[in-house]
């Protein structure tokens, strides 16, 4: 009895061991099937990550995909420092990466990321996105939004100032800076935030005259920079004369348009989403070009901030299976992209448009404008500058400069230190 209970005994141990093993078994090829995004915005690139995976799902019932909201700061540190420490089993598969950020990165991370020039047609989107994508003859990321800058504004706040949407066509920045003042002392609305911490407006500006930080051969381009040194005598301009209301970080600004704080915001056409996020609010707003300097420098009425890419980690979990995903749903499923069209307000950086009937729609949001096409036609107008590697690190140094001569007419001596710092910063 005793040997037959021992017997039984083992028996029942070595069905769990087994039944363990199974499970780990099991477990292990669930992690095969396991793809996981790192992005930022919910109402855009979270939304289209997680719109692309119910869609996938459909012919991959066996993949599972994570889809992660960080910001944008987050996911360069936490990728950064998970690969220095080689703890590559805690990576993501896919990261996004900001235009402005993904030289710098490369410059330093190549060979950590799965090379895409053979996976993916780069002659269909637009020369500078693709650049941008790319180190010597490889490139690496696959595109996804353009960041056509446009200005986008409450028609019935407008309206209340006494102004149509006729005043609000064709606008130089003094113009601007006008209308923005009487609509403040008329009803104590301001136009626009500024953050002190963030410079899209300055990037906006340059841009538009064909100028940034660095020049073509990556040296700093301060000192000497009129497109900048305007840059920041409108951003003094906005803030003496109450155009503009100082704000801090991300919730705020997105907060102060949408709760109508403000009467315009000055961004990327994926700012569109953000802004339909209110529904009450259709039919109040409507999108014109970017103010215009047209005096001693002269400037387009467009240009680019943001937009993004996605890119894969090779020593990720699940590379392969990541690719798999990112191509057939950002790059070959042209009946996904045009849904995005019309359910974020994607704007696809590709050179024909012509393949998504939604590019035409109408957005009753924008009083019936053809929102996409409008964009569209302003990203052909933009000029192409080199953003070089160091953009944030630079714009730090001209934030902490201006912040401290906000009240000085003259900004050569802020140029003169921002030059000097911003070169030291691009040699390292």
């Amino acid at each position: 009895m005793k040997r037959a209970g021992f017997g039984i005994i083992m028996g029942l141990i070595l069905a769990m061991l087994c039944g363990c093993g199974q499970r780990q078994s099991v477990s292990a090829e669930k992690e095969t099937d396991r793809i996981v995004i790192w992005t930022w915005d919910d109402t855009f690139n979270v939304k289209a990550a997680k719109l692309a995976a119910k869609e996938y799902k459909k012919t991959h019932k066996d993949i599972q995909i994570i889809v992660e909201t960080k910001e944008r700061e987050e996911i360069l540190a936490d990728t950064k420092n998970l690969i220095a420490s080689k703890m590559y089993q805690e990576l993501p598969d896919v990261i996004m990466i900001e235009d402005y950020d993904i030289q710098d990165v490369l410059s330093q991370y190549e060979d950590e990321f799965v090379d895409l020039t053979d996976k993916v047609d780069y002659d269909r989107y637009t020369d500078y996105k693709s650049k941008l994508c790319s180190k010597g003859d490889r490139f690496y990321g696959i595109p996804f939004d353009s960041g056509t800058a446009a200005l986008f504004y409450r028609l019935d706040i407008l309206e209340q100032a006494g102004y149509t949407e006729a005043d609000m066509q064709d606008l130089t920045w003094e113009r601007y800076i006008e209308i923005g003042e009487d609509v403040y002392q008329k009803l104590g609305i301001p136009m626009l935030t500024l953050d002190p911490t963030d410079s899209p407006l300055l990037r906006i500006i340059m841009q538009s005259g064909g100028h940034w930080y660095v020049d073509e051969n990556n040296h700093a381009d301060i000192e000497d920079n009129e497109y900048l040194k305007a840059g920041l005598h409108t951003y003094q301009q906005l803030l003496k004369r109450n155009v503009g209301v100082s704000v801090n970080g991300w919730n705020e600004f997105i907060s102060a348009f949408q709760n109508g704080s403000v009467a315009s915001v000055i961004s990327g056409g994926w700012i569109v989403s953000s802004i339909k996020s209110v529904e009450e609010q259709s039919g109040l707003w409507r999108v014109v070009p970017i103010p215009v300097y047209d005096g001693e420098i002269k400037t387009v009425a467009a240009s680019n901030v943001g937009g993004s890419a996605w890119y894969v980690l090779k020593n990720a979990k699940n590379p392969d299976a990541a690719v798999d995903f990112l191509v057939e749903m950002f790059e070959k499923d042209s009946d996904f992209m045009n849904e995005l069209i019309g359910e974020i307000g994607l704007l696809p950086a590709v050179k024909d448009m012509s393949g998504y009937e939604n590019y035409l729609a109408k957005d009753e949001f924008f009083g019936g404008q053809q929102v996409t096409k409008i964009l569209t036609d302003l990203s052909g107008n933009i000029i192409t500058v080199n953003y070089g590697s160091k953009t944030y690190e630079i714009e730090a140094i001209v934030e902490d400069e201006f912040n401290n001569s906000l009240t000085q007419d003259d900004l050569s001596d802020c140029l003169s230190n921002i030059q000097v710092k911003a070169a030291a910063v691009v040699r390292e």
